[in-house]
């Protein structure tokens, strides 16, 4: 008797995974995040004490950010500070993966040399938090005003 009742158990408790229906876990993200924006355009101008936006087409790894954004005068990197969007409402697809992330970036210093060229470089270490990488390096010269 007791056997016949731990097999109907067992029985009843296959039977419930195998119903249809979607899955309890979303596909797994594999598509790579691609830069959507930037402002500054490439070749474009910004004030010196103005910042830079970086627009991603979905959630960035935030681990990611500081070692894969650069900004370079010459060949001597510029001390940044980023600043992350606050966290999601949940309004839009995360699971789709379509909620442009954009990032500001201003010089540590509040400022970046006046009347000088520069140039915003990002590297493939940034990700989005499934682990995907920019399929490659996307390099934005700019300039500063007075």
């Amino acid at each position: 008797m007791m056997r016949r009742l731990l097999t109907a158990c067992a029985f009843l408790s296959l039977a419930g995974c195998l119903d249809p229906g979607d899955p309890v876990l979303a596909v797994r993200d594999t598509d790579p995040p691609e830069v959507q924006s930037t402002e500054p355009v490439a070749s474009g101008q910004i004030a010196s004490d103005g910042s830079l936006e970086i627009t991603f087409s979905e959630f960035m790894d935030v681990r990611t950010l500081r070692p894969g954004i650069a900004v370079f005068s010459g060949r001597d990197e510029v001390p940044l500070t980023i600043t992350v969007p606050a966290p999601t409402d949940g309004s839009g697809n995360v699971e789709g993966g379509d909620i442009p992330y954009t990032v500001k970036v201003r010089a540590t210093s509040g400022a970046f040399t006046p009347n000088a060229s520069f140039t915003l470089v990002l590297r493939t270490i940034l990700s989005d938090y499934e682990g995907n990488a920019l399929t490659e390096e996307v390099r934005v010269p700019f300039r500063t005003g007075l």
